[in-house]
């Protein structure tokens, strides 16, 4: 079975520059439905971090449209 990559902009902590950042769908489902952290990562700065809870909601409308 193929999994569903969602990408979804996400601006780096250090240089401030958009870039975009991958999880499964079953992964951030997973982590809305039983509020886990969602991680981001950009290869700018090879640098991880979990969302905001503002990024959070905005990546949950688009995965649940």
């Amino acid at each position: 079975m193929t999994e569903v990559f969602i990408r979804s902009p996400v601006h780096c902590p250090i240089c401030k520059q958009e870039r975009t950042s991958q999880r499964t769908k079953g992964e951030i489902v997973d982590a809305l439905d039983n509020n886990k952290p969602i991680r981001a990562f950009v290869e700018c700065h090879d640098w991880h971090w979990d969302l905001t809870e503002s990024e959070r909601k905005e990546l949950a409308a688009t995965v649940r449209a």
